[in-house]
């Protein structure tokens, strides 16, 4: 057999059984946190038109998307995340439900990673939005909620970190650079490159106080202190406001347990161009990358026609089960309760193997059956833990294994 027969597409991954069973453990976790606090699942198609994602303010770009066509001939996309469908489907199928609404998902989101952190181009996401409630309140819930599906999920080295987009744009905007400016630092900024910015700066002849001021940026990094630094390097309002808006959001956070498991970055990019004012990302030792991020996001909305505002997460539950696993987890089938063997030639064993099965079935457990019943077949069965019980018919003494 050809090897390229068993192969699959970079960046996509088969999920064996043990996986896939606590996958969807946690996924029941999630689902049940999420409608605990009021959260509606939904689901949207994997395939969107790409002009629903191409606009400008979406951040993605071409490269980074998955395309196909229909019959005609119209551009397909996978759908890179689930934030930009939920806004569509609130300003179209749900427009006519009152605010807030707070939906749901658990789907994946495909796209050519962007950075090579990671081979994961598909991403299974749980995850949430909550559409008309503006304010610290509303992104505090979010965070919260972000960080009560990792304590649901057993994760013990983790850590929140807060940015502010609304910060960093009107940073840039009192620095005076151009937007083409402000994108190429934003960039030096994420990867931490403080001499990348001076170099950069000085080719484009800004002025060495300017300089000076965004070379910061990417050492505001810490504790509540790094709101107060952050200050004492602007006279902008808007980047006031946005401090006392993180501060806030802090507090509250604070008064729910979680001050522990929050710092600050605020030199943190997305690479989602839709973020308006606090954005987050969730760290597990082991992960090597963000295993969550969100924030606020009120403008995209507005694309589809409806302006509310809006703020979410998107929980990568591939990314958590890497860290989970590096902690010690480990990702084993359920076994069956049952293994009910049978001699395929012998009517009346088969008949009354159904029968046990099905009686069992009705109580709840679970039952395979094999059809055959050489002890070494069984014996495998319950050696590889595929089931936890073992009978045989015709009625066979030795059969009866438990494991």
């Amino acid at each position: 057999m050809s090897v390229q027969k068993l192969q699959i597409p970079t960046g996509m991954q088969d999920t064996l059984p043990g996986e896939c069973h606590a996958r969807r453990q946690l996924e029941r976790r999630f689902r049940e946190l999420f409608r605990l606090s009021g959260y509606r699942e939904i689901e949207t198609p994997i395939l969107e038109l790409y002009d629903t994602l191409s606009q400008r303010p979406y951040g993605y770009h071409p490269e980074h998307v998955w395309k196909t066509f229909d019959r005609s001939g119209r551009i397909l996309a996978l759908r890179p995340d689930s934030t930009i469908p939920a806004a569509r489907l609130a300003a179209g199928a749900l427009r006519s439900r009152p605010l807030p609404l707070r939906l749901c998902y658990l789907q994946s989101a495909t796209a050519f990673e962007s950075d090579t952190l990671s081979l994961l181009c598909e991403q299974p996401q749980a995850g949430v939005e909550l559409m008309g409630e503006g304010g610290s309140l509303a992104d505090a819930e979010v965070i919260a909620l972000a960080i009560d599906c990792l304590q649901a999920a057993g994760l013990r080295e983790y850590q929140i970190e807060l940015g502010q987009a609304a910060f960093f744009t009107a940073f840039m905007r009192e620095a005076g650079l151009s937007e083409a400016q402000a994108h190429e630092v934003r960039h030096l900024v994420e990867r931490k490159d403080s001499f990348g910015i001076q170099l950069y700066l000085r080719q484009e002849a800004v002025s060495e106080d300017v300089t000076r001021r965004l070379m910061r940026l990417p050492r505001l990094y810490g504790d509540a202190g790094v709101l107060d630094e952050a200050a004492a390097l602007t006279s902008s309002p808007e980047c006031r406001a946005a401090l006392d808006s993180l501060r806030e959001v802090i507090s509250l956070l604070e008064r729910r347990g979680h001050g522990t498991r929050v710092a600050i970055d605020l030199g943190m990019a997305q690479e989602a161009g839709y973020y308006s004012g606090i954005i987050f990302r969730g760290h597990a030792a082991g992960a090597g990358q963000p295993i969550l991020s969100g924030g606020r996001y009120d403008g995209l909305p507005a694309h589809f026609g409806r302006s509310v505002p809006a703020v979410g997460f998107a929980l990568m539950t591939k990314l958590l089960m890497i860290a989970l696993e590096r902690q010690g987890e480990r990702f084993a089938p359920e076994p069956v309760d049952w293994l009910i063997a049978c001699d395929p030639d012998d009517p009346d064993a088969v008949a009354e193997a159904l029968a046990a099965a099905a009686e069992k079935r009705a109580a709840g457990e679970s039952v395979a059956m094999l059809y055959r019943t050489d002890p070494g077949a069984i014996d495998a069965q319950l050696a590889g833990g595929n089931a936890r019980q073992a009978l045989c018919f015709p009625d066979d003494p030795a059969a009866r294994r438990e494991v």
